[in-house]
């Protein structure tokens, strides 16, 4: 690896302190992915999506997102016009199936690329840990800024750029303002180097690698959700077919700790995610 990467980030699902039983429910995990991947490749990557876009006849100006795959499969199953209030009713003359397929062909573009390296962070919700949203948001973004610095700290010159999804003003100035912090007083890390010192918020509809992501994101989570009576099989196929073979390694190939890490450090957590992946594994 030498020159500059762009690292996007996405969140998925919620985390509050105190969370109600039907909180839980809806938001079981607080999950993070980065996508890292060479600046020189982007303009390949670009175009790719985009005519991927087109094949399925996709409006290359919006988004479709991870979580709207599940709102329409719901309309679509019990046969209900979709309201002019949802940001999806632009796809309510897609078959649900196909639009899985568009995700799936998506991620496939993953493996398209020279150097790619997914890192997944995690926090199980209802594990009571007591820590405030900020702190917790702060835990998440602090381990993906260690693993993309020691990732690209292999060569002088290597430089990395993040990019964040936007969620709120207050929120992208908090996550702003964390990421400044971590950068100017250090860490584990003590002083960083390999990454830009300023986080950037790009529009994920504007963003090709922020849109990926957020499907890392849903294939990560489906892993997680994955039970005996819940059927989440295509996001599992999805998570073993591009996420899991690109997830960050160590030198002998763990992925523990080095592409994946429970926030915070929870030892019955990180055996249950172990488990987990080796009861599903293909």
């Amino acid at each position: 690896m030498a020159g500059t990467y762009f690292c996007f980030s996405d969140e998925c699902g919620d985390y509050k302190p105190s969370m109600s039983e039907k909180q839980i429910r809806i938001h079981p995990f607080y999950i993070r992915t980065t996508l890292i991947i060479n600046s020189q490749e982007w303009k390949t990557l670009n175009t790719n999506f985009k005519a991927l876009k087109s094949k399925y006849g996709l409006p290359v100006s919006k988004e479709l997102k991870w979580a709207n795959l599940w709102t329409l499969r719901n309309f679509q199953i019990n046969k209900k016009p979709i309201l002019e209030k949802y940001d999806i009713k632009y796809l309510e003359s897609f078959d649900y199936h196909k639009l899985i397929d568009f995700v799936d062909e998506s991620l496939g573009l993953i493996d398209s690329l020279k150097e790619k390296k997914i890192i997944a962070t995690y926090t199980k919700n209802p594990v009571p840990f007591g820590t405030n949203e900020k702190s917790m948001l702060s835990f998440h973004l602090q381990e993906h800024m260690q693993r993309i610095e020691m990732e690209l700290q292999i060569d002088e010159d290597n430089l990395g750029v993040l990019f964040f999804d936007p969620v709120s003003n207050d929120k992208n100035e908090q996550f702003r303002q964390i990421y400044n912090d971590l950068f100017e007083n250090g860490d584990f890390v003590k002083s960083y180097k390999f990454i830009k010192d300023s986080l950037n918020i790009e529009n994920s509809h504007h963003s090709v690698g922020i849109q990926i992501t957020d499907y890392i994101s849903g294939a990560f989570s489906s892993i997680l959700k994955a039970s005996e009576n819940k059927d989440y099989s295509r996001g599992i196929k999805m998570f073993y077919d591009y996420v899991h073979p690109n997830l960050r390694k160590s030198w002998d190939g763990r992925i523990q700790g080095y592409g994946i890490r429970e926030v915070p450090r929870n030892v019955p957590n990180r055996r249950w995610l172990i488990d987990q992946i080796n009861k599903f594994m293909p």
